[in-house]
C-alpha cells in the first residue's frame, strides 16, 4: 500500500475506533479521564522510551528463538513493506491517530468496562492478522498491559496516549531508516 493511501485508511480507521470508545464512555458514563498534562506529558514519552527499548531488544537483540522468530518475520514481511514508504509527516499522522484511536477505545472504554487485563487482551487480539501473527499480538497484550498500568498510574488517557503516539512515531521511523540501509547494502552488492 503506497504512503498517502495508507495514511488514509489508517487515519480514516483510527477515527472510527476514536468515535466508538466516545459512544460507548458517553453511553456507558464511564468514568475516563485525561490526567494531569504535563505528568501524562512525561510519562507517556518516558514509557514511549522504554517501549521502544524493549522493542529494539525483541528485534536485534534477543536470540531469534520460537515466538521471537515470528515477530521478527512478521516486521520483515508485514512492517517494513507496509511502512518503508510512508513520509514523515504521514508516519506523525499515523502515529497520533493511533495513539488517540487505539487508547480512547482500549485504555479508556474497555479498562474503565472491563478492567487492565481484559482490555489489554483485547487490544493483542486486535492487532493479530492471522497465525502467522500469534507472537505480535501476544507481545502486544504486554505492551497493552504496560499502556494499562500507564493509565492508572498517570490517572487518565493522556500518559498513554502520548506514549503510543511517540512510540509508533518512533518505530515507524526506524522502519523507514532500516529499509535506506538494506537499500545502500544492496547496491553496494551490484
Amino acid at each position: 500500500m503506497r504512503g498517502s493511501r495508507l495514511f488514509l485508511v489508517a487515519v480514516a480507521a483510527e477515527a472510527v475506533l476514536a468515535a466508538i470508545a466516545l459512544v460507548w464512555i458517553r453511553w456507558r458514563a464511564l468514568p475516563v479521564a485525561l490526567g494531569p498534562p504535563l505528568a501524562g506529558l512525561g510519562l507517556g514519552v518516558l514509557a514511549a522510551g522504554a517501549l521502544g527499548v524493549a522493542n529494539y531488544a525483541l528485534l536485534r537483540l534477543v536470540p531469534p528463538v520460537g515466538p521471537v522468530r515470528e515477530v521478527r518475520l512478521l516486521y520483515e514481511e508485514t512492517l517494513r513493506p507496509l511502512f518503508a514508504g510512508a513520509r514523515p509527516h504521514e508516519a506523525v499522522g499515523i502515529a497520533l491517530a493511533a495513539g488517540i484511536g487505539e487508547e480512547l477505545l482500549f485504555r479508556g472504554a474497555a479498562q474503565a468496562e472491563w478492567g487492565l487485563v481484559a482490555a489489554s487482551v483485547l487490544f493483542g487480539v486486535a492487532h493479530v492478522g492471522g497465525r502467522a501473527s500469534l507472537a505480535f499480538g501476544a507481545w502486544v497484550v504486554v505492551m497493552g498491559l504496560a499502556l494499562g498500568g500507564l493509565a492508572e498510574v498517570g490517572g487518565g488517557v493522556l500518559a498513554p496516549v502520548v506514549a503510543h503516539a511517540v512510540y509508533d512515531a518512533a518505530a515507524i521511523e526506524y522502519i523507514r531508516r532500516d529499509r535506506r540501509e538494506d537499500s545502500r547494502e544492496d547496491s553496494n552488492d551490484g
